[in-house]
């Protein structure tokens, strides 16, 4: 959007100028205005086409070498007595409840409510992506699902479970890196593996493990030390471990934000193709536009804190499986994508007066 022409480098080693493009399209320019303009979704288009072209000759993720054993997690949060005595059946619907969610943080000037009546349900193998401008509470109400934060108001429900504690039921990758350096990438996922899975025989587990880092690109650098990877490469390490948990829920805070963008599409194909495998129930804290509406069956937007609630949901319905190129000649994407941008103009220099 800001530039007269972009230039695209081919993956490195030997990286050079692979092509091209004159940015053809009138300025002044805005995020808003853009999105209709066909001369710029030509153009974007073209781009990924050509990127998605490098991604395949670099073959910077692969297939498995191992296939997925077909074994349980152990159930580490097992439901209440009177649930498991009345033999109650699998939830599907309202599988995840956030219901008048608060958090309230103390302050030298007094108690800040930073998120207010945050309400949202959810049904088993949904996939959410929460997206909305920097200090409006995403990543706080992530880690409140995770366990990691304490609630202040309202609560969390998942599978008929409060949630009140952090547990592999509810795997987490984080925005940076979160690995013990001493460790191998194997040894990484195996901490979660063998708490989850030690019904499983030895060499059960060390296929999941396989499978897993396999699937990030990382079957080459199983045996490499954590301390000495890339921030990239770590970060597929934590989410080969949280796909390795089989979790009830996926939480998922940026974890795509400190990779080159070739490598963040790879990982995000990762991500929709094991989705689509697992239907694990997902939420996804983003800035990406794209993003968002290429991984979700709704984006949640939420309003600029303090007291930020949710603004407004949009039901993506596209279908699936997806892949960048067809999103793209879809013409519902960038209507959806229309939608998202307004709602974050609207907040962009601060509260609107209401939700869109």
């Amino acid at each position: 959007m800001l530039a007269d022409r972009v230039a695209v480098l081919t993956p490195a080693p030997a990286a050079r100028i692979g092509q091209i493009w004159q940015v053809d399209v009138a300025r002044p320019r805005d995020r808003e205005g853009v999105n209709a303009d066909a001369t710029y979704q030509r153009l974007r288009k073209e781009i990924v086409d050509y990127l998605g072209a490098l991604n395949e000759q670099s073959g910077s993720v692969g297939e498995s070498t191992v296939a997925l054993p077909n074994v349980t997690p152990l159930d580490l949060a097992p439901p209440p007595q009177a649930y498991r005595d009345a033999a109650r059946s699998a939830v599907d619907k309202r599988y995840l409840e956030f219901f008048r969610l608060d958090k309230v943080y103390p302050t030298p000037k007094g108690p800040l409510k930073v998120v207010e009546d945050f309400n949202l349900l959810m049904d088993r193998g949904e996939f959410i992506s929460l997206i909305g401008h920097s200090g409006c509470g995403k990543s706080t109400v992530l880690s409140m699902a995770a366990g990691l934060n304490a609630i202040s108001g309202g609560g969390i429900v998942l599978d008929n479970r409060e949630i009140t504690a952090a547990g592999p039921d509810k795997a987490v990758v984080f925005q940076a890196p979160s690995l013990m350096p001493w460790l191998t990438a194997r040894e990484n996922v195996a901490l979660g593996v063998e708490r989850v899975y030690p019904h499983a025989a030895k060499a059960e587990r060390a296929d999941i493990i396989d499978y897993y880092l396999d699937r990030v690109g990382l079957g080459d650098a199983t045996d490499k030390m954590a301390a000495e990877m890339s921030n990239g490469m770590r970060q597929r390490v934590g989410i080969a471990r949280a796909f390795a948990l089989s979790p009830r829920l996926l939480l998922l805070d940026e974890p795509f934000g400190m990779l080159d963008s070739l490598t963040r599409w790879d990982l995000q194909d990762v991500l929709v193709e094991t989705w689509n495998r697992t239907k694990v129930t997902a939420i996804m804290v983003t800035h990406d536009v794209d993003e968002a509406i290429l991984l979700a069956d709704r984006v949640v937007m939420m309003t600029n804190g303090p007291r930020a609630t949710i603004g407004k949901i949009l039901t993506v319905d596209l279908p699936r499986p997806r892949n960048r190129k067809e999103l793209l000649e879809h013409p519902q994407f960038y209507q959806y994508r229309q939608e998202v941008l307004h709602f974050l103009a609207e907040y962009d220099h601060g509260p609107a007066t209401k939700a869109a």
